[in-house]
């Protein structure tokens, strides 16, 4: 049911790194137009889980979030 509401799919898989880093899998890189130096906002919700969303897409994320959890049954 979540999946279906948010529109979620798993796209591929990470490690973080001893100094804290995280690759972004090339495929996603390619598909989201990441570039080094890229600006990421990182959101995060109920202490479990982030978002990474680059800075230009950030007003998008938030019209999506608002619009789609308007509808989540258990509000």
């Amino acid at each position: 049911m979540l999946k279906k509401i948010l529109n979620l799919k798993v796209v591929g898989t990470t490690s973080m790194w001893s100094r804290g880093q995280i690759v972004i899998p090339k495929e996603i890189r390619d598909k989201l137009w990441l570039q080094a130096w890229d600006n990421m906002v990182v959101l995060m919700k109920d202490d479990k889980y982030i978002w990474l969303v680059k800075n230009d897409n950030i007003w998008d994320l938030m019209k999506y979030i608002t619009s789609e959890w308007a509808v989540v049954p258990w509000k």
